[in-house]
């Protein structure tokens, strides 16, 4: 890769960025060991120390060098991977990853707190005689894991309303709803559905979900991180009514339900989270007090010390990538102190940033100066735009990429810019896969929509763990894992009832139009007196309230498809051939109940 880059050019190029050099003539070029090819970078060079006339006496005082040296960092003691004590078998499949992390007495709660709040709501004497808690009926377990392979089935076939779910439409009629549950019976669970006792609450603002958030931070810890992690904020897309609700321009999702997440930067699988409720009292930052974290430190510095505390990240040797809503000289000498290392971009006006940073104003493409202080490290280096970041755990060195600029000459970036680029993306990686097959339904309750948010991360979980352990011939893409694991819910919901197609609303028969049909004769029950027995005619008979004294026309032939008893051979033709069969046999009962009104 470095062939195309002679010695000559390569001692024009670093006089040019760096200045005229005491060693100039003993510069042979670049060895062929000087050269990184791994993540497209070619060579390192020292940051060049900035020699501009700058008053450097209040950075002096607070501690800032600019002399850089190698930082300090304690080797990296944590064991990636699943616990030991977890055994999946020989061939684990996406429902024994779910079992890991969907405890099998979240379905007891479910089910419990769902009947309860059920029952409740029957006892109130405001209920209308129509209105569908009148037909509830308790839901068991086995209901309960059909329900929810409905709501991750509906993330896999998007449609407008949930109604449309149930359609007999036969442009977007999907059978797997109806045969699975009965609409109503649907909508009644969605409706009851719950996790928490309400006589019970209290002064925790997520009470209603805080079983299930209290289950996913206790089992995603089945599974240690590697040594590169990204902190970042998530969003629950919710524009309802909610104290917490917060604004935020820079996310696809603007208004909504804050979360801080921390997850592991090459797979997205997150580690930890925090929810956003504005009660400081009941946030990770209180763990912070465990680690010894001074009193006088801000929110944010408690908040990401106390969440990775929370989860047992820290003394570890971990490496934790923050954007500047996070990052502080505070905060990382604290990290630093436990034996965990950071790196990200950082605002100018946080205290102990480097004056140096305000008074350089103007840098060309590709100039930069930096600060040293123990093993921190700041530097500003100018792109496209300025660009100011921390680290504890790099040098002050620029790369040399294998991108070149519109003069064909490689593009320099400092190495902790390069890594920062490269390690950051873990939650937006998290959020991305969540898109895909989003379960999230639009709710006025904000629980609901915080309770299938959350579900649908722990669904993510479930996916990454089964790509890493899964075997490598049975590895699936996101959408046939999601599908197997549909299938495994229901196959363990053996006991789950099915649903009563005989009861409400008689809708056409999916295929009527299409397919092959051929007539039968109706198979007689069981002890019936007659061999053959007879049923009212589909096509050629009138409604019963619309006949008036017509005759009533009966047949023993029936088509075994669409389950209707039609009269061979013309009632069968036009009933499978003609969309108004009825008209065209004269027996419209729409016509017929017109005309008898007009008279």
């Amino acid at each position: 890769m470095a062939a195309f880059i002679d010695d000559g050019e390569l001692d024009d190029f670093i006089q040019e960025y760096f200045g005229e050099s005491d060693e100039e003539s003993e510069f042979e070029g670049f060895d062929l060991n000087d050269i990184i090819t791994d993540n497209d970078i070619l060579s390192e060079i020292v940051f060049e120390q900035d020699d501009k006339d700058i008053n450097v006496g209040v950075d002096e005082q607070n501690g800032w060098s600019r002399i850089d040296t190698p930082p300090f960092c304690a080797p990296f003691t944590g064991t990636p991977g699943l616990n030991n004590d977890i055994d999946l078998g020989e061939d684990p499949q996406p429902i024994d990853f779910f079992n890991l992390l969907f405890k099998n007495s979240m379905w007891d709660t479910l089910v419990v707190q769902t009947n309860l709040y059920a029952e409740r709501r029957l006892q109130n004497d405001e209920l209308k005689p129509n209105s569908r808690i009148t037909k509830w009926r308790p839901t068991s377990i086995d209901e309960m894991k059909v329900f929810f392979s409905l709501i991750i089935s509906m993330g896999l076939t998007r449609k407008g309303d949930l109604d449309a779910y149930w359609s007999t439409d036969e442009v977007i009629n999907t059978p797997f709803f109806s045969k699975m549950m009965a609409k109503d019976r649907f909508m009644n669970i969605l409706a009851n559905l719950h996790l928490n006792d309400n006589n019970l609450a209290n002064t925790d603002r997520l009470y209603k979900v805080r079983p299930f958030i209290s289950m996913m931070r206790d089992t995603f810890s089945v599974y240690t991180p590697e040594e590169n992690l990204s902190f970042d904020e998530g969003t629950c897309p919710f524009k309802g009514r909610v104290k917490f609700r917060v604004y935020n321009p820079m996310k696809p999702n603007k208004f909504g339900i804050k979360l801080y997440q921390c997850c592991e930067a090459r797979s997205g699988y997150c580690v930890a989270f925090d929810i956003y409720d504005a009660d400081a009292e009941r946030s990770c930052s209180i763990y912070a007090d465990t680690v010894d974290v001074g009193e006088d430190c801000t929110h944010t510095t408690k908040l990401v010390v106390g969440l990775l505390a929370f989860c047992g990240l820290l003394l570890k040797g971990y490496k934790v990538y923050l954007d500047n809503y996070y990052c502080s000289p505070e905060l990382f000498n604290e990290l630093d102190l436990l034996n965990t290392y950071a790196c990200g971009t950082v605002r100018t006006n946080r205290k102990l940033v480097p004056k140096a940073f305000t008074e350089v104003k103007k840098l060309k493409q590709g100039q930069g100066i930096f600060r040293r202080m123990g093993n921190l490290l700041a530097i500003k280096f100018h792109d496209k735009r300025d660009v100011h970041m921390l680290s504890t755990m790099h040098e002050a060195k620029l790369i040399v990429t294998d991108r070149v600029n519109k003069d064909n000459e490689p593009v320099l970036k400092p190495n902790l810019v390069v890594d920062y680029c490269k390690y950051m993306g873990g939650v937006d990686m998290n959020d991305q896969i969540c898109q895909y097959y989003d379960v999230l339904r639009k709710s006025v309750k904000w629980w609901k929509t915080l309770f299938f948010h959350l579900f649908n991360v722990l669904l993510v979980n479930v996916y990454v763990l089964f790509k890493k352990y899964g075997k490598p011939a049975k590895r699936r893409t996101h959408q046939m894992f999601r599908q197997s694991l549909i299938r495994a819910l229901i196959d363990e919901a053996v006991d789950a009832p099915l649903p009563d197609n005989t009861k409400g609303r008689k809708c056409e028969p999916i295929g009527r139009l299409t397919g092959k049909h051929f007539p039968q004769y109706i198979p007689a029950k069981e002890g019936a007196k007659r061999k053959r027995p007879l049923r009212d005619c589909k096509a050629c008979n009138f409604a019963p309230k619309d006949r008036q004294g017509n005759r009533r026309t009966q047949t023993s032939f029936y088509c075994p498809k669409c389950v209707v008893a039609l009269c061979v051979p013309d009632c069968f033709h036009e009933y499978h051939t003609k969309k108004d069969y009825k008209r065209k046999l004269g027996v419209d009962d729409t016509s017929s109940s017109s005309s008898s009104e007009s008279e």
